[in-house]
């Protein structure tokens, strides 16, 4: 039928889709012929049928109803209405869960059970500051609480019951997935009070519970500024980079909505604090990245400034080597000269009839024996000189003298150089 009708027709008579129909000839193996093959038979041009596999015979049977895709009515279902409470409120609207049923470790109960002693020294603490706040011209507090560490929390009078029940629902999610709970106590304070922290594989989350205040209102329906009440509704902060100070809350974990709780948002509570150690995590990884970037540089260029350091090194002791080779070439050549003008001055004794006198004879001895000692290819030491006495005649230091003229502002005219200066100037 496929291969005479085309899929088209074949879909129409057995009542089938074309997803329907290629899902069927996928399984079976059974082949179905390219858009070439209508074309080459539109126009008369020779075909093939591409035969079916051997495991294909007449007992295969196949029932087209199995691979028939279910229709839906895509019909909404009516949206019932919710009704208002007696109070002008709507009820709260349970979350949808996974199978209607949220997991006994984020169940918060509806009567506190109080078995962890930090639960019940909160508990004692909140018990003393009602006492407390209702009676401030007590002196005596029958409820003195003398407990070490409480939990974080900052509700009415009313919400106590409830937020003690999602604390210890949350505190015994958190072991059970094995985190740790850690409470510091601040003792600088007048009143002093604790911080509570999460422990996230290794960082350290501060958490706060508290209650929304909002304005009382007085009996002629205005707002009192000078009163604050509880509006029932319950915050979750936590916080994200790890400030650790009381003002870093900059991440509601989960709050009351008109629609939701917070006790069933345990488990989404759970699931942001390891979202926030992840990011902890991320941010670690790239200090550490940072870090060795920072090291490696650092690493760089030490070994540039040492290499840079070792060339001028021996820079300077090729600049010393030049140096003293310049300065034998000069000796050399100021020997040589010396030696000429030893030869002019003979000549010109002779010329003057002075070649005999014994004065003139000692002075040209001594200035042979003077360019021998000039002349580095000639090793003679020397009587009253040596070689600092050499260097010093030749080669003579540089030396600024500096001419200081009066002035109002101290400052001197500048240096003066001499020949020998200016002429040896390129030695340093």
């Amino acid at each position: 039928m496929i291969w005479t009708d085309g899929i088209g027709k074949t879909e129409q008579t057995l009542g089938l889709k074309q997803v329907e129909l290629k899902a069927i000839c996928d399984k079976f193996d059974i082949p179905r012929p390219s858009s070439g093959y209508w074309s080459a038979l539109k126009f008369g041009k020779p075909t093939q049928r591409t035969a079916l596999s051997e495991t294909m015979n007449d007992s295969v049977l196949i029932n087209t109803d199995e691979y028939i895709i279910k229709k839906y009515f895509s019909v909404r279902p009516k949206k019932t209405e919710t009704k208002k409470n007696p109070s002008g409120k709507y009820p709260p609207r349970e979350l949808p869960l996974e199978d209607n049923e949220i997991s006994p470790i984020y169940r918060v109960p509806d009567v506190l059970y109080a078995k962890d002693p930090i639960i019940l020294d909160t508990k004692a603490k909140l018990r003393e500051k009602n006492f407390r706040d209702n009676n401030p011209w007590n002196a005596k507090n029958p409820f003195k609480c003398k407990a070490d560490k409480w939990l974080s929390l900052r509700v009415s009078q009313d919400q106590e019951n409830r937020a003690l029940r999602i604390y210890a629902t949350l505190i015994k999610a958190a072991k059970a997935k094995g985190y740790d709970l850690k409470i510091v106590k601040d003792k600088s304070l007048y009143r002093p009070e604790c911080t509570t922290f999460i422990i996230v594989r290794g960082h350290e989350i501060q958490i706060f519970l508290r209650e929304i205040y909002r304005q009382a209102t007085n009996a002629d329906g205005t707002k009192d500024r000078n009163r604050t009440v509880g509006s029932g509704i319950l915050r979750f902060e936590c916080d994200r980079y790890g400030h650790h100070c009381g003002s870093s809350y900059d991440l509601c974990a989960a709050q009351d909505t008109k629609n939701t709780r917070l006790e069933d948002k345990i488990q989404h509570i759970i699931e942001v604090l390891e979202g926030i150690a992840d990011e902890r995590d991320e941010m670690e990884r790239r200090r550490k990245l940072e870090e060795e970037r920072r090291r490696l540089e650092e690493e760089r260029k030490r070994r540039e400034e040492e290499e840079r350091k070792r060339r001028l090194a021996l820079k300077e002791a090729e600049l010393e080597k030049v140096h003293e080779l310049l300065f034998e070439a000069d000796r050399w050549r100021i020997a040589r000269i010396i030696r000429e003008y030893i030869t002019a001055f003979e000549a010109y004794l002779e010329r003057q009839g002075l070649s005999e006198d014994e004065k003139m004879i000692g002075k040209i001895a001594w200035m042979k024996t003077k360019a021998d000692f000039i002349d580095p290819l000639i090793d003679d030491a020397e009587e009253v000189l040596d070689e600092e006495d050499l260097e010093k005649v030749i080669n003579p230091q540089i030396i600024m003298a500096e001419e200081s003229t009066p002035s109002y502002s101290h400052y001197s005219s500048g240096p003066k150089y001499s020949y020998w200066q200016l002429k040896n100037m390129w030695h340093k």
